[in-house]
């Protein structure tokens, strides 16, 4: 019988792989051509082009040959436009590419152990990957032959594994999946077979990779230099590259190593410190280890604490805490989980290959899209099921619906259909079928195994008929509600505002539409001309304070006719299960539609070291300049917390990774997050600086707005202009500096458009304009404008006029550049 759903289960990881598939209500996991339960996620390719994946392709870490030609822990550099160069074969790849060696060496394995080619999976993703990622894991399985892939979340696929034949009234647990290179702390909620995301964090830039870095930086490489009289040597420093590998790697030997002993020997063959090849040797103990992974891992710890604490839930709350990751398996590492967290552990789930069977589990609920199969002589007899169920469920009874494709194009009237439960002999009766061929039924089944209800149709002389499928699968178990949006997701505004189309927590599939306006014009024919929608990741109500995945952008070359500023603009976001993301921009004055021709990630994410320093040098002058304000309010308290972030850790390892001669492309991904972070940080003091100001400035928009809606508003614009004031008053109870600049933002909104109804503001606007006129870029253009927006004062022709005065603006210079950074160079607004 071919199979009616997917399955297979992968976990694709940074450091290694695994695959899984369904039987019954468990699992197994396949082992490779080693006999291992997992793969090491390397590629080694050498001067002839011949490929290794796996622990073959990760041997070669200590072979100087191998030098340049071995790839590892590709995955935190998905979704970005980073290409590996292979040295001797020359080939580059990118990060998806590599992966997709991953996965063909994990389906080979299903080949040669089972002798199934598949071409449909569930694979993992970390929860806190962003869009690009997802959509790279995508590409990667596309690239690796698979029709279908659906993405997991990697906490939600943990829990499966562990509560799939669970039956729990109600109860809360935590994932702490702490794997080679990613982090996610995830609340789940079991609720009468149910399973549920309430909350998540997590960071794609903690992991064990990171521990073994800390030993490499804080406790090898300082003998190494000692030993050698290598002052220099250090991360950073190219000539180094491949002595810090082989250390790291050792490193990584050492720790799990000391998992189970109290000391060991680390050894290592350097080859660039000395200018030959010299062996190093030193001993390392677990209290050395436990001192330099202990603040990696209570920032694991301060992530799943805040989960908890954003749901107002204490540790008590929690059930059991599920493990995930091969360095959880350590003793250090458990005992400061358990100290700082205080949630009981769960030890009936193998951390290393929990999320692949979990995957698996979720893979046995997925149907599979039967592949287009041409007639053939052979199938002619057979009546086709288009089957409607859920393979997995927590009913005892669920119902089965379908449809009956005859061969022979005949009809079904007087047939008879019986289903029966192969383990206990249960039997629904007959039914009889009517022109139709629709049935639907409720069928039996039992707990704790893998019910096989066979299919039994009869023709009216009570001959039994052939059917497709034979017969199919029931499960009971546990069953995921949804999997959840993990951030915001929207557009940045050209005013920098963030226009949230998904909210954090949200469930997927979801659709959403938002209608903007135009900040600018689109001329028609002019292909420098572009109207940008940035689509930006994250929780921040500044749209620059979110990471930037990727823009719809609308060229001049592609439209009928110009867009004036001001202009509406309809943006539709849809988002399916696996978090692939689709953006339409429809534009009503045209009548047409922009399908979203994004790419997530690639070139948008990839930073520039120096656009980074740029950056950075701009931001410590903000600190600085605040530091020197001497009309501050609270100034001894701002004060110290300037000085505080001045000389932060944060600040220290910004400076030390841009500091570096060539900064390692992981380095400038996290880097690029710290700084974000930072910025927030300093917005935070900043705000609590300039609050007193800020409220009087909101005070009189708001005292502008109540005199323009008493005299030209409309009823509704008066209640709105009634409604602001009272929401700004609430956000001033609350401190809340960003959402009362926004509120501010929303109230010029309500002015200016009673505003533009005025007939005397487009005359002294476009008034303005002709005052500013040297300032124009095309004086021959500024002129004419200028002269027909006279004829159109002259003859009232408001309509007329309003075109004009979007065409003189677009004639004026651009803000400055900061200013123009803001929203990320949006070309909308709210």
């Amino acid at each position: 019988m071919s199979r009616t759903t997917i399955d297979y289960g992968i976990d694709l990881g940074t450091t290694n792989s695994s695959i899984a598939v369904a039987s019954g209500t468990g699992t197994e996991i396949l082992k490779n051509n080693l006999e291992a339960d997992i793969t090491p996620s390397a590629v080694y390719i050498n001067r002839n082009g011949n490929l290794w994946v796996g622990h073959s392709a990760r041997a070669k870490i200590g072979d100087e040959r191998a030098e340049g030609d071995l790839h590892l822990e590709f995955k935190r550099r998905m979704g970005t436009g980073y290409e590996y160069a292979f040295r001797a074969s020359g080939r580059r790849m990118r990060p998806e590419d590599l992966s997709a060696e991953v996965l063909k060496s994990l389906r080979g394995d299903v080949a040669q152990k089972r002798n199934e080619q598949i071409s449909a999976a569930v694979i993992t993703v970390p929860a806190a990957f962003e869009l690009h990622q997802c959509e790279a894991t995508k590409r990667a399985a596309e690239l690796a032959g698979f029709r279908t892939a659906l993405l997991l979340q990697e906490p939600v696929a943990a829990a499966l594994a562990y509560g799939f034949q669970r039956v729990e009234a109600k109860a809360y647990w935590m994932v702490f999946d702490f794997g080679g290179g990613t982090f996610d702390a995830a609340l789940i909620r079991s609720e009468d077979g149910t399973m549920s995301v309430v909350n998540h964090g997590g960071d794609n830039f903690l992991g064990g990779s990171d521990i073994d870095w800390a030993i490499v930086e804080q406790l090898l490489a300082p003998r190494v230099a000692k030993e050698f009289g290598a002052s220099d040597f250090r991360r950073g420093v190219e000539r180094y590259r491949y002595d810090l590998i082989r250390l790291k790697a050792a490193a990584e030997a050492a720790k799990i190593d000391l998992s189970r002993r109290e000391s060991t020997l680390v050894e290592a063959t350097l080859r660039n410190v000395v200018g030959e090849t010299v062996t190093f040797e030193t001993e390392l103990t677990r209290q050395d280890i436990t001192r330099v992974a202990t603040p990696i891992i209570n920032k694991a710890v301060t992530i799943a604490q805040r989960v908890l604490s954003e749901k107002d839930l204490g540790p008590s709350a929690v059930e059991r805490l599920i493990f995930v990751g091969g360095p959880t398996l350590a003793p250090y590492f458990r005992a400061i989980v358990k100290q700082r967290l205080g949630v009981p552990f769960d030890f009936n789930v193998d951390p290393l290959t929990v999320v692949a069977r979990g995957a698996a589990v979720f893979a046995s609920t997925q149907r599979i899209a039967p592949a287009p199969m041409a007639k053939s002589p052979a199938r002619t007899n057979r009546f086709g099921f288009e089957l409607i169920y859920k393979p997995v469920g927590s009913e005892p009874d669920p119902l089965v619906g379908g449809r009956i494709s005859v061969p022979t194009g005949g009809t079904v009237v007087g047939y008879s259909l019986e289903v029966m439960n192969q383990q206990s002999k249960w039997r629904s009766g007959k039914i009889t079928l009517n022109e139709s061929a629709a049935f639907q039924l409720n069928v039996r089944a039992e707990k704790g195994v893998q019910n096989v209800f066979v299919l039994e149709l009869r023709d009216p002389t009570g001959t039994l008929c052939e059917t497709d499928p034979a017969e199919f699968n029931y499960t009971m178990g546990m069953v995921v509600d949804e999997q959840p949006i993990i951030n915001n997701v929207g557009v940045a505004m050209a005013d920098n505002r963030l226009g949230i189309h998904f909210s954090k927590g949200q469930g997927l599939p979801a659709k959403s539409t938002r209608t903007y306006r135009t900040a600018g014009g689109l001329r028609r024919g002019e292909s420098g001309n572009m109207l940008r929608i940035p689509i930006v990741e994250g929780n921040r109500d500044l749209a620059d304070r979110n990471i930037l995945i990727g823009s719809l952008e609308i060229s001049g070359e592609n439209v009928k006719r110009d867009i004036p500023a001001g202009c509406e603009i309809e943006v539709t976001f849809a988002m399916d299960a696996s978090r692939m993301l689709k953006v339409v921009a429809y534009v009503p004055l045209l009548d047409e539609e922009f399908p979203s021709k994004i790419e997530l990630g690639g070139k948008v994410r990839q930073p520039d070291v120096a656009i980074l320093r740029a950056e950075w040098a701009r931001e410590r002058k903000r600190l600085n300049d605040l530091k020197g304000n001497q009309h501050l309010a609270d100034a001894q308290a701002v004060q110290k917390a300037l000085q505080e972030h001045d000389t932060s850790a944060a600040t220290q390892e910004i400076d030390a990774i841009l500091g570096h001669e060539k900064a390692e492309f992981d380095a400038v991904l996290r880097v690029e997050r710290e700084i974000l972070e930072w910025k927030i940080r300093l917005d935070e003091i900043e705000d609590r600086a300039t609050w007193p100001s800020l409220v009087k400035e909101v005070d009189v928009k708001l005292t502008e707005l109540d005199t323009l809606a008493q005299q030209n508003g409309t009823s509704e614009e008066k209640a709105r202009s009634r409604t602001l004031r009272e929401q700004v008053a609430a956000l001033i109870g609350e401190k809340n500096a960003i959402r009362l600049r926004t509120k501010k933002a929303e109230v010029e909104d309500v002015s200016s458009a009673i505003l533009f109804r005025q007939t005397a503001f487009w005359v002294n606007h476009f008034d303005s304009l002709v005052a500013c006129q040297s300032q124009m870029s095309d004086a021959a253009r500024a002129e004419e404008f200028i002269r027909q927006g006279r004829e159109a004062v002259a003859a009232e022709n408001v309509v007329a006029l309003k075109e004009i005065v979007f065409s003189l603006q677009d004639l004026l210079p651009q803000q400055a550049l900061e200013e123009a950074q803001r929203g990320y160079g949006s070309g909308i607004l709210g």
